[in-house]
């Protein structure tokens, strides 16, 4: 399937499509010539300026940033939707090549340039991106991040295979953490409920720094994409400050991790230590509550929307049903337990009345 039978409103293949792709026009394309249907267009950083005193300061026209942050978000929608979930990417979405194209209805849309570059990402890739996000994000797990890399194809084995090599790695990737995500409710980082800002900048400068000591091997489209998605960030947050990219890249995470459409054994893995503690494994009904109440602080919508999008998929019936089950099970064994304790009081009282 091709990237505008994915993601173009002109092929007719959604009803939810928001952008639009040039068409191709084979007949007059060579092995070294691509043609391509000609977009007029304006770029997401041009917005519309007035003075407003003497001094020179300018206000920009409040329609035209709500215009484009609105494409600005549908730009890092489809770029987490291609990284993510269809693994169909164009691999060079800076801002030259993503436009802001008015249609004759009078409706504005986001125009998608220059497929010279286009990328195929693995499943697996997919799969693990998704759970790296998830741990860190959700649980903190540095650990567990750093031994999902094997998954994600970006370090050799032979270091996370090397006890005092991945050490280092959780140490580095501890201190990259610390700088990208930053928790900006919670100035001394210790408030676990704090919604994390995600810097896509300072995590990409420190994955560049880590590439030589751990011999990452980081493909095109990770290094590209994650510019990308960098760009994008620093555009919203010139319209909008309080821009915040998880608001985008929470729900991916959360129906990725729940739908499981490829039935990875490291997704279940992942959602299994989001909601389990102990060594018998059981579910924790606090981390379920935390995860619900983070997940609701990150997303903006209330805790009760966010159980009923749980609820709704296949896989939330069944962690629900689990959860019933378990605590069901624990209650039973809990009052057996209270039964034969009082039980053996009893026996014991009458054992002293005799004597």
């Amino acid at each position: 399937m091709t990237f505008a039978e994915l993601y173009s409103r002109n092929e007719g293949s959604s009803k939810d499509v928001s952008v639009i792709v040039p068409r191709v026009y084979p007949e007059f394309c060579t092995e070294n010539v691509l043609v391509m249907e000609w977009i007029d267009g304006t770029k997401l950083t041009d917005v519309e300026t007035t003075r407003t005193n003497k001094e020179g300061d300018y206000t920009m026209n409040e329609d035209a940033v709500k215009e484009n942050l609105a494409l600005v978000k549908v730009a890092i929608d489809s770029t987490l939707s291609q990284l993510l979930v269809t693994g169909v990417l164009h691999a060079d979405p800076h801002a030259g090549n993503l436009l802001k194209v008015s249609l004759e209805d009078g409706s504005i849309t986001l125009g998608y340039l220059d497929f010279g570059i286009l990328s195929t990402i693995p499943i697996q890739v997919r799969d693990a991106l998704i759970c790296s996000v998830a741990l860190q994000v959700f649980s903190r797990d540095v650990d567990a991040v750093s031994s999902l890399f094997g998954e994600l194809q970006l370090i050799p084995q032979h270091i996370l295979d090397d006890p005092e090599e991945k050490a280092a790695l959780a140490d580095a990737l501890e201190y990259t953490f610390e700088n990208s995500l930053i928790y900006v409710d919670s100035p001394g980082g210790g408030d676990e409920t704090a919604i994390p800002d995600l810097k896509f900048d300072k995590l990409l400068d420190s994955l560049s720094r880590l590439v030589p000591r751990f011999q990452f091997d980081l493909p095109p489209y990770f290094i590209n994409n994650a510019r990308a998605l960098s760009t994008l960030e620093g555009i919203a947050k010139s319209l909008d400050p309080s821009f915040n990219v998880l608001t985008i890249m929470y729900p991916y995470a959360l129906n990725r991790l729940l739908l499981n459409p490829s039935q990875s054994a490291v997704v279940e893995r992942t959602l299994q230590s989001l909601i389990r503690s102990g060594e018998d494994e059981r579910i924790d009904r606090q981390k379920i509550r935390r995860l619900l109440r983070d997940s609701a602080l990150i997303s903006g919508v209330p805790k009760r929307r966010v159980i009923w999008d749980v609820v709704k998929t296949k896989v939330g019936r069944r962690l629900a049903m689990s959860i019933v089950g378990e605590e069901l099970k624990h209650s039973v064994n809990r009052q057996f337990k209270e039964g034969r304790s009082e039980k053996t009081k009893m026996k014991k009282k009458w054992y002293y009345l005799e004597l």
